[in-house]
């Protein structure tokens, strides 16, 4: 199978250049091209391959939601200091007979000492006028700069991918102490999750099932390779909201109930999975709960099942799972996700 051809960045140009050829881009355009934004996305990584991975995915995101987007792909171990820059739009028709909507991608390229002005190349082609979306890709650093963080409206991440989580989410925190009172944090590692978890507390509308859910003592949680942070958020949100400390940790932790009992939890890696997290099952003592994602399906599957009743089934939507959906879902909403830091407290032993 051939692979599909890479989206340029486009027009190369000088970093002093930008706003005179930005304005001569849209001077020579088809008149029925519209530039339109509604935010900044900033997106920085030091990926090799960032600028080829991110230009489609941002060219995919445009056609539902309009940005002024700088696309900064930071390279420090480079041995040459050296800024390199790209102008390009991405332009599409949202309704028959009308204009064609047109996003702005700046991008850059910054190499050894270069890289660390991020924050002047960012605070220097911003639409001033929009909020300051900042999707940091892959680890954070340490000794974040005050002078970045700070202006930032909302902070997107996915933890999924840190190979140190522990000390990752410490930055992550000591990252939001810098950051002005009204920014939100976005895990898109939790978003993945949102359809899930509304699966799950679907279940407990059920009142057979919510008179047992005191009594539960079982978690099995399966995850696909890679995403084993993921279930962990699972876990912690069960316990964040049902009131429950972790005893011990290990390949299958232990949690203490209000009441006192126990809930053993086991995570497993499941290598055909259909979804990050395909699965989650539940003991309720004398009944069971369960949550499953078949293979190519758009749903998920919640069963209830216990001695006193018919057995209870019902399909609920799965979201999709694709970067450039997350991400537009995150650009849509204003959640500030209260749930996410409570979760992440109760599995943070587990987090090493």
């Amino acid at each position: 199978m051939t692979a599909a051809p890479a989206i340029s960045p486009g027009l190369p140009v000088e970093v002093g250049d930008i706003d005179r050829q930005l304005g001569l881009l849209w001077e020579n355009s088809d008149a029925a091209k519209v530039r339109a934004s509604l935010v900044n996305l900033v997106i920085y990584s030091e990926a090799a391959d960032a600028i080829a991975a991110n230009t489609p995915l941002l060219s995919a995101i445009a056609a539902d939601h309009a940005f002024r987007a700088l696309l900064v792909q930071g390279q420090p171990d480079a041995g040459k200091s050296g800024v390199h820059a790209w102008i390009t739009a991405h332009c599409h028709l949202r309704e028959a007979g009308k204009k064609e909507i047109c996003s702005e991608q700046l991008t850059f390229q910054l190499d050894g000492p270069a890289a660390g002005r991020l924050p002047s190349i960012v605070f220097s082609h911003l639409d001033t006028d929009l909020p300051l979306y900042l999707w940091w890709q892959g680890d954070l650093h340490p000794d974040p700069d005050p002078e970045l963080w700070r202006w930032v409206d909302r902070l997107i991440i996915d933890s999924h991918s840190w190979s140190a989580p522990a000390r990752q989410f410490r930055i992550l925190q000591e990252v939001q102490s810098l950051s002005r009172p009204r920014s939100a944090l976005c895990d898109l590692n939790w978003t993945r999750l949102f359809h899930l978890r509304y699966a799950v507390a679907q279940i407990f509308d059920l009142p057979a099932a919510l008179e047992r859910l005191g009594r539960l003592d079982h978690v099995d949680i399966a995850h696909a390779p890679g995403h084993r942070l993921t279930a962990l958020q699972l876990l912690g949100w069960l316990a964040s909201r049902l009131g429950w400390h972790l005893d011990h940790g290990g390949d299958g932790p232990v949690f203490r109930r209000r009441d006192g009992g126990h809930v053993v939890s086991r995570l497993h890696e499941e290598r055909d999975a259909s979804a990050c997290v395909p699965s989650v099952r539940l003991g309720l003592g004398d009944a069971s709960a369960s949550v499953r994602r078949e293979e190519n399906a758009d749903y998920y599957l919640a069963e209830f099942t216990a001695p006193d009743r018919a057995p209870f089934a019902q399909m609920l939507p799965a979201g999709r799972e694709k970067t450039s959906d997350i991400l537009l879902s995150e650009l849509s909403r204003i959640s500030r996700h209260p749930l996410f830091w409570p979760s992440i407290r109760a599995i943070e032993p587990l987090l090493s």
